[in-house]
């Protein structure tokens, strides 16, 4: 910042003060050293255990020929979350934002949602939502096939009610973190209640509950797992497939199998762990973020 001048009268002059550069060359640097460092120690491990496979520690023909079905389960385990964490963020938001609400009606049918969904394993839920989806449209649905593929989405959606509920906290912690003041002040400038929400609360409040909302989006990928009990062939799904047709033929199946299993979701987890991170960057006040790397 420079040094106020002063005019003649001696009124002192306006002060030019220089915006805040976000991505200053430190933190340019310390990120490439980190997606660097990432980087390295993925293809160090991928050359180790090829490495491994050369040796004859495993077989590793028999990998290379899991990936095609194992890259099916992943593409779909990917539309799957696509599904999920979208449904899951817009009932979590209204469900958070009726949380902070003064209407008593409102706000506890609200917190009754959340303390019903939270309660609940995802895997009860997922269990529950197949088989009564079954029992209650097997009657009305004629196709099987049709019937079949509307119960899977039914544990879907199952799925993304329960992380809507963890959500909703988030959202409702974010909310209620921003100054009630700020509320007031908006509102005495002639804002409404809608405009002051959408205009000065959200925005803080976004910026407060990304890091917890990268978290629980992380948690849903892996949940995601769990609709393999009621037969989709996800990553998961596939995977027990493979198992159960390849133990017999190669005793090592199940540790080669899950292997690359592991090494699937680790990039989706980390690929969406890196997008929420660069939103945090992107959204962060200089100078109210905590220090990082």
């Amino acid at each position: 910042m420079a040094a106020p001048s002063i005019h003649p009268g001696g009124t002192p002059a306006p002060v030019t003060m220089r915006p805040a550069s976000r991505w200053t060359r430190a933190a340019v640097l310390a990120r490439a050293l980190r997606v660097g460092i990432g980087v390295a120690a993925t293809l160090a491990g991928y050359g180790f255990i090829v490495w491994l496979g050369t040796v004859g520690v495993y077989n590793l023909a028999y990998a290379k020929g899991l990936v095609p079905a194992l890259w099916q389960g992943f593409v779909l385990s990917v539309l799957i979350v696509a599904v999920v964490i979208p449904i899951g963020f817009a009932v979590g938001f209204f469900v958070g934002w009726a949380r902070t609400l003064r209407n008593p009606i409102v706000r506890g049918l609200a917190s009754v949602y959340v303390d019903f969904f939270r309660s609940m394993p995802p895997i009860v839920l997922i269990a529950f939502a197949f088989l009564l989806g079954l029992i209650a449209l097997r009657t009305t649905i004629a196709d099987p096939f049709l019937l079949h593929w509307i119960i899977l989405w039914l544990g879907v959606l199952a799925l993304a009610f329960h992380t809507a509920a963890y959500q909703a906290e988030i959202v409702r912690a974010g909310i209620l973190s921003v100054p009630s003041s700020q509320s007031e002040a908006a509102q005495s400038l002639g804002l409404t209640r809608g405009q002051t929400m959408l205009r000065v609360v959200l925005p803080q409040a976004f910026r407060v509950s990304l890091p917890a909302l990268g978290n629980e989006f992380s948690s849903v990928i892996k949940d995601t797992s769990l609709l393999s009990v009621i037969g989709w062939l996800e990553l998961s799904g596939l995977a027990l497939v493979q198992i159960y047709s390849g133990i017999l033929v190669y005793p090592l199946a199940p540790v080669v199998i899950w292997l690359e299993v592991a090494v699937f979701y680790f990039a989706i987890t980390f690929a969406l762990n890196s997008s929420v991170r660069v939103l945090e960057n992107s959204f962060k006040v200089p100078g109210l973020e905590a220090a990082r790397l």
